[in-house]
């Protein structure tokens, strides 16, 4: 059974950005957004959704994430995982992480606060302390290419990572052909995740010892294909520079 790799999937990739919120007209519209995803293992299909809500405000950013996800073998459910996530994001910093998850009976809570210049985060494991600019390992949250330091939302565990790419690419999302940037994560584990040309995380892996774990947006906005496949090579000569810090 392949439980890491899904466990791991829940920290998912530090892709997406600040700058979205910021800088994309599509993505700063004040009130709510709902995002779901299909989680898909490659040898049990269809293993669950994601489901990330996102509230913004003009002061501050709350994104409340929900993963459940049942691998049935023979029709019997092998492994279950649900976890529950908040994020409060105050300008370009995290100041609140909440997140309870359950595996397969096994409960594990966390609790993180900006204190100064230090973001604090008390486990059901153990504590951490990461930098005051540290950022949650969730699908909308990339900064920029280069290192970062960043918090793992079910476990609270604190790593530094690399992140590089931004190439554009065509990939496909519910039988339409769409250009999206993709970017790879690399710290304790390979993730990976493609925006639109809004800056929605239109799909995000984790590869754990092998195995990936992908999630797919299922309720993409009408003008997400506005950019036509054909359209690639031209798209990527136009790519914005300055991938470093």
């Amino acid at each position: 059974m392949e439980s890491k790799a899904i466990f791991a999937a829940m920290g998912l990739s530090v892709i997406a950005g600040v700058q979205a919120f910021a800088g994309d007209a599509a993505a700063a519209d004040f009130g709510k957004q709902v995002y779901t995803y299909t989680v898909s293992h490659p040898v049990y299909g269809n293993i669950g959704t994601y489901t990330d809500t996102i509230d913004r405000t003009a002061e501050t950013i709350r994104i409340d994430g929900c993963l459940r996800v049942a691998v049935k073998v023979l029709g019997v459910v092998a492994y279950r995982m649900e976890s529950d996530t908040t994020e409060i994001l105050r300008g370009d910093r995290l100041v609140s992480l909440q997140s309870a998850t359950n595996r397969d009976g096994e409960r594990l809570e966390v609790h993180g606060e900006a204190r100064g210049e230090q973001f604090v985060v008390n486990t059901t494991s153990g504590s951490f302390a990461g930098p005051a600019d540290i950022a949650p390992t969730d699908p909308w949250l990339l900064k920029r290419t280069g290192d970062e330091t960043v918090v793992f939302t079910d476990t609270g565990r604190i790593f530094s990572v690399q992140i590089s790419g931004g190439d554009l690419e065509a990939v496909s999302l519910n039988g339409t052909s769409v250009i999206a940037r993709h970017f790879i994560v690399m710290g304790v584990r390979r993730q990976e995740v493609w925006l639109d040309n809004r800056e929605i995380p239109i799909r995000f892996r984790v590869v754990e010892d092998g195995t990936p774990i992908d999630f797919l947006l299922q309720n993409p906005r009408p003008d997400l294909s506005s950019i036509p496949a054909v359209g690639l090579q031209r798209a990527a000569l136009a790519r914005p520079d300055g991938d470093d810090r």
